[in-house]
């Protein structure tokens, strides 16, 4: 039994580390000027790109759709495949990139 436990986490982390090396979600070292988050945020709600959103303090980015723009410079963002919605500033997004 602890076999099959044990090959299954092996293939776990392994299938992990190939999605990430996939979809390059390495952590960008800089962060994008407030006019291009809002120029990549508007194409991405108008062509309904699925895109990972890196916020500030956070290490692990948000991947899902730019449902709309609210009122000021903030963010509709509904998680892929899931029913987490986040409402976010641009203030806090460091950095937008399509999957």
């Amino acid at each position: 039994m602890e076999n099959k436990a044990h090959r299954l986490q092996a293939v776990t982390l392994t299938l992990l580390n190939n999605a990430r090396e996939f979809f390059d979600l390495a952590t960008p070292a800089s962060a994008m000027p407030v006019s291009q988050l809002t120029y990549f945020a508007t194409q991405a709600q108008a062509r309904h790109y699925l895109v990972a959103l890196y916020f500030q303090g956070e290490d692990q980015p948000m991947i899902g759709h730019v449902t709309r723009h609210l009122g000021g410079d903030r963010l509709l963002i509904q998680g892929y495949r899931s029913n987490v919605v986040r409402v976010a500033p641009l203030a806090q997004l460091r950095y937008l990139k399509r999957v």
